[in-house]
């Protein structure tokens, strides 16, 4: 899989489903207000918790000093702002990921499972990311984007273990998945409890994902 091939599969999963804003602004003014109020959401996540901010109508207008019709133009509910945030927060992360893959030095292929391990870590050490994914605090449009957004990063794994041909040439994309989808179960185990994560339960996390790809090198 070329890396165009890639930057075409996140376009993709970007426009099948949108996050949680009613229409996308126009006015600079008003791209101003909504990421005033998609930051004030995400400290109020981390310092409160989801359910505070979901159930109630005001906290998130009142925190913001937001108006009601101004909120109410881009937001159905502050479910919706959360949507926005989860949304933005994948879209973000599929960068900064593709970034991380390329800068590996590329020789050996067990980098890419050290780049993988490191960058879900490290993303599972942000507060916002902790109180909603690991306490699974996603709406079924974010369940939803995640996993468009695992299965693109499937392909860009993918496409890291090709630059090593022939060794990978049994390797599939659903065989990418199944790997992401079981560290990310993993990753929220290691984290449930622990803000900077279980060093042991990261550590078999490690060795499960590298004796999995290892057992589909074809040696």
């Amino acid at each position: 899989m070329s890396r165009p091939a890639s930057r075409t599969l996140a376009a993709a999963w970007h426009e099948r489903l949108d996050g949680g804003l009613r229409k996308q602004p126009v006015q600079e003014r008003s791209r101003t207000m909504i990421e005033h109020v998609l930051t004030t959401a995400a400290e109020l996540v981390e310092n409160l918790g989801y359910e505070a901010v979901v159930g109630s109508p005001t906290l998130l207008l009142e925190k913001s000093g937001v108006s009601r019709g101004s909120f109410y133009a881009f937001f159905e509910t502050p479910e919706s702002v959360l949507d926005e945030l989860c949304y933005r927060q994948m879209r973000d992360a599929t960068g900064s990921f593709q970034q991380a893959l390329d800068d590996r030095p590329g020789k050996r292929w067990a980098e890419i499972v050290d780049v993988v391990i490191d960058y879900y870590t490290q993303e599972h050490r942000i507060p916002l990311i902790r109180e909603l994914w690991v306490r699974q605090n996603l709406t079924d449009r974010v369940r939803t984007l995640d996993e468009l957004c695992i299965e693109d990063w499937a392909g860009r794994v993918l496409h890291q273990f090709q630059r090593h041909a022939p060794r990978f040439g049994e390797l599939t994309q659903l065989h990418c998945s199944v790997a992401l989808h079981a560290l990310e179960r993993l990753v929220q185990f290691a984290f449930a409890d622990d803000g900077d994560g279980d060093a042991t339960v990261l550590a078999q996390a490690h060795f499960m994902l590298t004796r999995f790809f290892a057992g589909h090198s074809g040696e």
